[in-house]
């Protein structure tokens, strides 16, 4: 199951379709007040809080209502002996919902600026309602200070919907933006959320779905759910699995094409090859006997030919015979029906040199720096935009592809996925070498398999304290064959 993620101009005209149809804007507003409000009392329930200060910092606009309103409910619902519900409110409300919701909370603690505020407890709880998903603006000066000022509070912050001054769909601030530890997002998730540098700031992503979808609202992505592992007939046998070629490993370069196809034959590919340099042979076979090895140098199209799946450029270098390897791979890829190759890392190089249109069974898996060589402009282009810079790759070089980083994109070519999994701990030399065998050895959606990944990665990094190694992925991914079903969840 997948979730729908929007542009920010979805959802607007969604409200807009929804308030022509005879609905209350204002409504609509109650109801997601009242949404976040039990959503925040979920939470103070759910971690144990007895006594807290909440203080609803709310903007001009309806974002801004979200937040008195929120402010209402949840005095209304908390003991006032032990919550202490206050507004910080730097300007009066604009929108008339705004100044609406405003009305009833005339008798409440409000101030202008944090340093009204009157604390009771030690906990502390900041909710972010400055603009929410209503920013289409690079923030004023007076903006940047109110911001950096919620930034810098103690306790636990919540955004009532997107963060605020973050861009709600490229996901980079506007230049600053808030902070927080959760993000309550009211309608739909907004793609802003899962692009950019939105990781470093949107916290636990909730979503809190409102109004029916109607026929017109269409998502720009859907965020992945935890896969299932493929299941296997009694009766199979290694044929049924596929064979794969995982070629790579120049003389001086034989790590990545081990991990590579290490990790096919741990994804449950049929038979794997590691066609590399024959000075890498020895210590493929000692790492994992029950991979094969054949000499790149003696390798032909034919023998390309006469598999199944090829992970190709993994530890393939850049200098002239690393070249020719590419010219004589690729002569395979573009005229061959394989039933999936996937180009990494120096194959993704020489593609920038000599591009062609590629069939869809090819996945080109390259990071933010690679995709910008790809389409000659800067890394800051594509971390702006990674949504477009995914698209444009496809329209450029045909086949699926796969932005590797924080929140994986995806695209197959008919929809564009989002992985949520993963970690910091992940950006580690080897793990887009252990991707790529992964996406030839599993019999799975390339979306499945980038969330496999992920999910692999984080089971790794639990209790990791300083890093981690692409070459345990395998491990991992052996152990959790293992694991039921109830653990797999966790």
């Amino acid at each position: 199951m997948t979730t729908p993620i929007y542009t920010a101009k979805a959802v607007k005209d969604w409200e807009g379709r929804w308030f022509a149809d005879g609905n209350s804007s204002f409504g609509l507003m109650k109801q997601a007040s009242l949404a976040l409000c039990l959503q925040i009392i979920d939470f103070i329930h759910k971690n144990n809080i007895a006594q807290a200060d909440i203080i609803a910092w709310c903007g001009v606009g309806n974002n801004g209502g979200d937040g008195y309103l929120t402010a209402k409910y949840l005095a209304e619902r908390l003991d006032n002996k032990h919550f202490n519900v206050q507004i910080i409110a730097p300007n009066p409300p604009k929108s008339a919902d705004a100044v609406r919701a405003r009305s009833p909370c005339t008798g409440m603690p409000m101030c202008d600026d944090v340093g009204g505020v009157i604390r009771k407890f030690e906990k502390v709880i900041h909710l972010d309602a400055l603009f929410g998903n209503g920013l289409d603006r690079e923030l004023d000066k007076a903006y940047q200070d109110i911001i950096h000022a919620f930034n810098v509070q103690t306790g636990t912050k919540i955004a009532l919907d997107v963060p605020s001054g973050l861009h709600p769909d490229r996901g980079i601030p506007m230049p600053v933006c808030a902070d927080v530890d959760m993000t309550l997002c009211v309608m739909g998730l907004k793609m802003g959320l899962f692009v950019g540098v939105a990781k470093d700031f949107v916290g636990k992503v909730i979503n809190l779905p409102l109004i029916p979808p109607d026929d017109e609202l269409s998502a720009v992505a859907y965020l992945s759910d935890k896969p299932k592992p493929p299941t296997r007939q009694s009766t199979a046998h290694k044929g049924d699995f596929g064979t794969v070629a995982v070629v790579g490993g120049h003389r001086r370069m034989g790590g990545a094409v081990i991990m590579a196809s290490q990790m096919a034959m741990s994804m449950g590919a049929g038979r794997v090859t590691a066609v590399c340099h024959a000075m890498h042979h020895s210590a493929m076979l000692t790492r994992s006997p029950n991979v094969m090895v054949a000499d790149i140098d003696e390798m032909s199209v034919g023998d390309l030919v006469g598999f199944d799946r090829v992970a190709f450029g993994m530890g393939l270098g850049r200098d002239a015979w690393a070249e020719m390897v590419f010219d004589k791979v690729m002569d395979g890829v573009v005229h061959h029906a394989f039933d999936r190759v996937v180009l990494d890392a120096d194959a993704l190089y020489f593609l920038t040199k000599n591009p062609c249109k590629l069939p869809n069974h090819v996945i080109c898996t390259p990071h933010s720096a690679e995709s910008a060589r790809l389409l000659g402009v800067s890394v800051a282009d594509v971390n702006n935009d990674k949504l477009d810079t995914l698209y444009r790759l496809h329209e450029r070089y045909g086949g699926q592809w796969v932005i590797k980083g924080a929140n994986t994109l995806s695209f197959d070519g008919i929809r564009v996925q989002v992985c949520p999994f993963g970690n910091a701990f992940m950006a580690t030399a080897g793990m887009g070498d252990v991707l790529a065998g992964m996406l030839v050895g599993a019999d799975m959606s390339v979306h499945d398999v980038v969330a496999w990944h992920a999910l692999l990665g984080d089971r790794l990094a639990d209790g990791a304290m300083f890093g981690i190694h692409a070459c345990d992925m395998a491990d991992v991914a052996d152990e959790m064959a293992w694991v039921g079903e109830s653990d797999r969840e966790k």
